[in-house]
């Protein structure tokens, strides 16, 4: 039999139905992040991994919060393969949907619902490519590792138990299957979130120079943090760092002077750059100030440190998927990163493999009311995924 010939038979074995029901499975178990509740889907998955004859271990958070590990066992010739999911979605927010965001219905090839796109139809393309393999008796010569974390849309709660647990594993490669609309993306920027507060003393309204007003303070803060040039070089894939200021909160009342304010900072890093670094930028920058205006108290806190991530495209890895991806679309993918981060942040250090992005879902509906995944994209997904596996593990 020819290669092509035992392709086409393994993706023959990949049925749209089963695809489906996963999916509309997954999408109306309720894991809205917070509170998260992912056990009953972590469960689901654990059962059905069973059934097909993976090996399975349940990570355990809190009664209600749970990551899957499942293994698909090879000869051990080969380092392995990691697929990787999050169990977790956004909440469905105030605007009406047009369909039940929990119904899981599928209406013009589209299957609806909170998740389908970020990212159960990826879980669901994750599944049943190792259903394949498995049924399939495909003889690997690596693992093929499974992990669907809890806590991606939060604290990465699941991912940093995933990465203790696999810590020096062997893997080729992590896949993770976020909405990419099945293109690739091999580099994710960093995030590095900063709380900035600062501190004066009330007073009554009528009477603002026996206080430091706090809010005064803030806006001198951030008149020259705004201006503070912050190092970088720009990346192939990822462009250039960025920052943004985006909450603020201080006062109490009209008529009293505000003794704190509080304000917060998204900034995107990318590859070189050193977080600690810009850190002590700030905490210099306060310094100054403190310096130079009478009675000037500020602290800054990081509340996210998400480092950037970024695969060499050259590896031979990522050429390899990309070749899959290319035989399953139609179209070869060319390298690219996003600007967001994933659960990668903590599975790429503690496995120290390359990093490649490909889902079925599509980025823009990520969060987004009205989501959905596209059927003929949940089953071109669990081919790649299947071909992939098969030809990296054998």
């Amino acid at each position: 039999m020819t290669t092509a010939m035992a392709n086409e038979e393994l993706l023959a074995r990949i049925k749209e139905d089963e695809l489906v029901r996963l999916c509309q499975d997954m999408v109306r178990i309720k894991t809205v992040n917070p509170p998260g509740n992912e056990r009953e889907n972590a469960d689901y998955i654990a059962a059905y991994l069973r059934k097909i004859g993976l090996e399975v271990e349940i990570l355990s958070h809190t009664d209600t919060r749970a990551t899957v590990v499942a293994r698909l066992k090879g000869s051990g010739e080969k380092p392995g393969l990691l697929y990787s999911g999050h169990l977790d979605v956004v909440p469905v927010g105030a605007q009406e949907w047009l369909h039940d965001p929990f119904g899981g219905e599928v209406i013009e090839g589209k299957l609806w619902g909170r998740g389908a796109s970020d990212m159960k139809g990826g879980n669901a393309a994750i599944m049943v490519a190792a259903k394949v393999l498995a049924e399939a008796k495909v003889p690997l010569k690596g693992d093929l590792i499974l992990n669907f974390n809890a806590g991606e849309e939060g604290e990465q709660l699941g991912a940093n138990a995933a990465a203790a647990h696999l810590a020096g594993e062997r893997v080729q490669a992590v896949v993770i299957a976020e909405p990419s609309s099945n293109d690739v993306y091999i580099a994710e920027k960093g995030a590095f979130w900063l709380e900035l507060t600062t501190y004066g003393k009330t007073a009554h309204g009528s009477t603002p120079h026996l206080g430091q007003n706090a809010i005064m303070m803030m806006v001198s803060l951030l008149s020259e943090f705004d201006r503070l040039a912050v190092p970088y070089q720009e990346h192939p894939l990822l462009g250039g760092f960025t920052r943004s200021i985006n909450t603020i909160t201080g006062g109490v009342k009209t008529n009293v002077v505000p003794d704190l304010c509080t304000v917060t900072v998204d900034q995107r890093t990318v590859p070189g750059q050193d977080h600690r670094a810009i850190l002590r930028q700030v905490e210099d920058l306060i310094s100054d100030l403190s310096g130079k205006i009478p009675g000037f108290k500020a602290s800054v806190k990081v509340i996210n440190d998400r480092i950037p991530v970024a695969s060499d495209p050259e590896e031979t890895v990522v050429q390899r998927f990309f070749d899959v991806v290319g035989e399953v679309s139609g179209k070869r993918p060319e390298p690219k990163g996003v600007a967001y981060y994933t659960d990668a942040v903590s599975l790429v250090p503690a496995l120290k493999a390359p990093l490649i992005i490909c889902g079925p879902g599509e980025a823009r509906l990520a969060h987004q009311p009205n989501e959905y995944v596209e059927v003929a994209r949940l089953v071109e997904s669990a081919k790649i995924l299947t071909l992939a596996a098969a030809r990296l593990l054998t």
